[in-house]
């Protein structure tokens, strides 16, 4: 783990230049399917961009991430900024509407226009025999870690832990996909190496999950049997024995999934935070996530860390806000504070936390008067709410901006 981590004892006065530095992250970004693209594309252009269904996705989700990274490692004017986020709100509506290989070319002729630097793309996977492990194809070393995991208790309580090995298994694939995140950027080799051990713990009996610090990818069984992808975020000073550590629930916007907040929105930036102010992070995938499933989660993570409950905070962005409002009044007594990322709703429960609600300015998806009216309703049914707007932005690159402004307003709190 090269990156250095610390914590210091209070949080830092100025977090938003966390945003606009490069960060040294110590694993390879996997390509997001998101439903996020930009740019205006001429009718050449569009010709020029034919690729259809996963490929097409995974090319949108590559780009997506070159913007994020161009966009969260520079510095713009606010008109440049303002020019960039309506570019990239119009294709995402294009998107939406199903018009992936305009929406492709248009990504393409920003990053041509931006200027591409060193970095800035994310990294192909690995593919033929460098995914080859001792000589073996990643299926062949899935089949034998299967086979011995078929002989551990998958009922007790290595339970979920069980359920975690299996998934991690089944990310060696000899041709990764184009459209699952998590298995399209894994390096078969260091992590068929990390599955190895996992398998050997539990096999002795040991959850190999538990207190686990830095930077991986699980599943765990929630409510009803359902599996969720999860991404877990764990600095060594957050799963220090001599304290309990603060946690943040993130939940990614619709077309995401739970490796958003973790490798994109900000490239990361909440991921920093959690690294200067010894926080976890747990990021799940948000498609059909539910106060149980909310439940099932805690219980999962706080069986594997020692948790602060007094400071658990949700976050989250567009379809996520709106589930975090939803866990503002039906789970407030269970979290210290929430902020909504261009959406939510009004938050009207007696025992709700206090929320925050930031809005921006050029979002034309979930319009900034919309968020506004939520954190109006929400205030007039006596509820403690602060409103903040982004007025160069629009609604998915706002979020790089706005998590350091959230975590500064929710930090202070504690149910």
């Amino acid at each position: 783990m090269p990156r250095a981590w610390r914590r210091p004892d209070t949080i830092p006065s100025r977090l938003t230049h966390l945003f606009v530095s490069k960060p040294t992250r110590w694993f390879c970004a996997p390509a997001l399917v998101v439903a996020v693209s930009l740019g205006v594309v001429s009718p050449a252009a569009t010709a020029a961009a034919q690729p259809t269904g996963d490929t097409l996705r995974a090319t949108l989700a590559r780009a997506y991430l070159t913007v994020d990274r161009i966009t969260s490692r520079r510095v713009f004017d606010d008109g440049t900024r303002a020019s960039i986020n309506r570019a990239f709100d119009r294709t995402t509506l294009q998107f939406f509407g199903g018009r992936f290989a305009v929406a492709a070319a248009g990504l393409d002729s920003l990053t041509t226009a931006l200027g591409l630097q060193p970095g800035d793309t994310p990294s192909p996977p690995p593919l033929g025999d460098a995914r080859r492990i001792d000589g073996k194809l990643p299926s062949v070393v899935r089949t034998e870690l299967l086979a011995q995991l078929a002989r551990v208790d998958s009922t007790g309580p290595l339970q979920q832990a069980f359920a975690t090995a299996i998934a991690r298994a089944g990310l060696l694939t000899d041709v990764p996909s184009s459209t699952r995140s998590a298995e399209l950027f894994v390096q078969p080799r260091a992590h068929a190496a990390a599955v190895r051990r996992e398998v050997e713990a539990l096999r002795a009996g040991r959850d190999p999950y538990a207190g686990r610090s830095g930077d991986w990818w699980r599943e765990f069984v929630a409510d009803g049997g359902k599996r969720v992808p999860l991404r877990v975020v764990a600095p060594p000073s957050a799963v220090d024995d001599q304290r309990r550590a603060p946690l943040i629930v993130a939940l990614h916007g619709a077309g995401g999934d739970e490796n958003m907040f973790v490798d994109a929105y900000g490239e990361g930036v909440l991921v920093r935070l959690a690294d200067s102010l010894g926080a976890i992070v747990v990021s799940p995938l948000a498609n059909g996530f539910t106060p149980v499933t909310f439940d099932s989660l805690l219980s999962v993570i706080t069986r594997g860390y020692a948790i602060d409950t007094t400071r658990v905070y949700a976050i989250g962005h567009s379809m996520g806000a709106g589930f975090v409002a939803r866990l503002a009044n039906t789970r407030g007594a269970r979290l210290a504070g929430v902020a909504m990322l261009a959406g939510g709703a009004p938050i009207t429960a007696a025992d709700a936390p206090p929320a925050l609600f930031v809005g921006a300015a050029l979002d034309p998806i979930i319009p900034a008067a919309r968020v506004k009216a939520s954190a109006d309703a929400s205030t007039a049914a006596g509820r403690r709410v602060t409103y903040r707007e982004l007025p160069h932005d629009g609604h998915t690159l706002m979020v790089g901006p706005a998590v350091p402004i959230a975590i500064s307003w929710l930090w202070g709190l504690r149910r």
